[in-house]
């Protein structure tokens, strides 16, 4: 989640680089968080796990180190293979301050667990309200913000590619 003090960029034209899993149960539900967005502007919405690739990581290692700080689920760099997607976009830091953001996105299955706190930075336990474990058809269904707008597709082409 944002914190103050984000590393950088080191991917040229970008403020900040993240990465994001999709992190799978048995049944093909997907893990989101219930985050309070730092700018009123921004709304409280359902994310992936996920955050900010710190300097001298790897997009894979950044997801792998987030998933664990997230959950507690530890899993080795390889397992998350090849980014499924990357997403370019901006998002308001401060009112009236936006940054650019590049994403890349991993795919991990596992069975459904409960995610734990102990690894949250002192904003996370602020930032993150819930958490749980979702469907895509409630995904589609829900009057809820979801980030980015377009997760129930990404992960309806997801699901498509295991078929």
């Amino acid at each position: 989640m944002p914190a103050a003090d984000q590393p950088a960029s080191e991917r040229p034209g970008f403020d900040f680089s993240k990465s994001r899993v999709l992190l799978f149960d048995s049944d093909d539900r997907v893990l989101l968080f219930l985050t309070k967005a730092a700018v009123p502007t921004n709304p409280t919405r359902w994310v992936t796990p996920g955050g900010h690739v710190e300097p001298g990581e790897s997009h894979p290692e950044a997801a792998a180190r987030e998933l664990f700080e997230e959950t507690g689920l530890a899993v080795d760099v390889e397992a998350l293979g090849q980014p499924i997607r990357s997403r370019e976009f901006s998002d308001e830091r401060a009112p009236g301050v936006f940054r650019t953001n590049y994403e890349e996105w991993f795919v991990f299955r596992t069975p459904q667990f409960e995610p734990l706190s102990a690894n949250w930075t002192p904003e996370e336990h602020i930032d993150m309200q819930a958490h749980r474990w979702w469907c895509v058809a409630e995904l589609e269904a829900t009057a809820e913000t979801i980030e980015p707008d377009d997760l129930a597709a990404v992960i309806r082409n997801e699901l498509a590619g295991r078929a």
